[in-house]
């Protein structure tokens, strides 16, 4: 600054005392408020909102909360209250302590329910292995999925009846004859003995029906290589012949049951108003065997034909088998015997075959007058008894070949 310039501010200074010096001048300090210019809140409100003296004293009061509601459906209050438009927009008019109502805590019993709901299900994972019950299921379809089943199962409930009521016939034909052939004026009595062989007369014959169903039982799977899938679903074969002969001897059993309840219901309404001579004493065992005792023969020939089928694993194979050891091998021992007198120890051996066991069976110990002509014998002959523990061998035997067979040969 030139010294001209602070000369004449000097002067200047000099002529008015109240201008300030630079420091005050380039520092200006402010004035004190004056208490008397003060504005009213309202006013400077009213002053802000100029429709504010125009709304209703209600309107311009303080407008209570209104609840948020949360996630949960639970109210929860809001923390600051709403001010109203009369009210000054500042801190002070807040409360010094805002009612906050705590939150409803949730049900502990609705919570629960929602974890056991949302709870993973637990589930029974196998362990790839077919049980013994699920192959008697898979076999009881299999089987009741083939058409010679119902043939079979049919023929031997037809050939029970048939057969009961042709005996029955000729047993009557025959009390009405005598000795040289002649009709008799009053026919003689009917011993009940030979009308209850007459129900289950039929058993041998039926035997060779229940045999080929067994065999087809198990051969019908090697025909259609479908055994394949059977020993892949259940690699224990031995559980695969088990199931298969629990399968054909239900059947069976039922099949004749049917048959033999069938031909006695037949023979009682034939033989109604006949002279029939009830049963003796010792004689009491002959109704049960001829009902129940046949239906078992048949279930055991049955579940010997099928182990017949196993080893053969052939359907002509098996029914040509089976054809020789009830029919054919029977015929050839007796022809034997009774050509030549040495060699009637064959008739013994003939006993042991299963046509013979099942025939001596059924009889039950008791002699009945078609069976009267075999007079007595000079060697072995089992019982009614023993003749069931024969057929039992005959099974066990031949199942437990069929079984051996198939475990150790592969599938051809």
């Amino acid at each position: 600054m030139s010294a001209a310039r602070r000369r004449g501010r000097h002067s200047a200074r000099q002529l008015n005392p109240s201008t300030p010096d630079d420091k005050s001048f380039d520092n200006p300090q402010p004035e004190p408020p004056n208490p008397s210019e003060t504005v009213n809140p309202s006013e400077a409100t009213m002053a802000f909102d100029p429709f504010a003296e125009e709304r209703p004293e209600t309107y311009r009061q303080e407008t209570p909360a209104r609840p948020v509601p949360s996630r949960q459906g639970v109210p929860r209050p809001s923390s600051m209250p709403v001010a109203s438009v009369s009210s000054p927009i500042s801190m002070t008019s807040l409360p010094s302590s805002a009612p906050l109502t705590p939150p409803t805590p949730p049900d502990p019993s609705s919570s629960s329910r929602s974890r056991r709901r949302r709870a993973p299900r637990k589930m029974k994972v196998p362990n790839g292995r077919v049980s013994i019950w699920g192959s008697i299921r898979a076999e009881f379809v299999k089987t009741l999925n083939l058409r010679s089943t119902y043939w079979l199962l049919t023929m031997t409930v037809v050939f029970f009846p048939l057969g009961a009521a042709l005996t029955a016939w000729t047993t009557r034909l025959m009390a009405g004859l005598d000795e040289t052939g002649k009709q008799l004026a009053t026919p003689r009595p009917i011993p009940a003995v030979d009308l209850w062989a007459s129900v289950s007369g039929m058993t041998s014959t039926v035997a060779l029906v229940v045999g080929i169903f067994g065999i087809m039982a198990v051969t019908s799977e090697y025909s259609t290589r479908s055994i394949q899938a059977t020993f892949v679903a259940n690699p224990r074969r031995e559980d695969v012949i088990e199931a298969k002969s629990f399968v054909v001897g239900v059947l069976s059993f039922v099949a004749a049951l049917v048959g033999l309840l069938i031909s006695w219901g037949l023979v009682s309404f034939m033989s109604n108003g006949w002279d029939v001579t009830p049963l003796s004493g010792d004689q009491w065992r002959l109704p049960w065997i001829s009902l129940f005792g046949a239906a078992l023969a048949t279930m055991l020939a049955a579940k010997m034909a099928l182990g017949i089928g196993a080893i053969c694993r052939a359907t002509p194979g098996g029914i040509f088998a089976l054809v020789g050891l009830l029919m054919i091998a029977p015929s050839i021992l007796s022809i034997i015997s009774l050509a030549a007198s040495r060699y009637t120890w064959l008739n013994t051996v003939g006993a042991f075959l299963p046509s013979a066991a099942i025939g001596t069976f059924v009889r039950g110990g008791v002699d009945t007058t078609l069976a009267a002509g075999i007079g007595n014998v000079d060697y072995f002959i089992p019982n009614w008894w023993q003749s069931l523990m024969i057929l039992v061998g005959w099974w066990i035997v031949c199942e437990a070949a069929g079984t051996l067979v198939v475990r150790r040969t592969d599938i051809r």
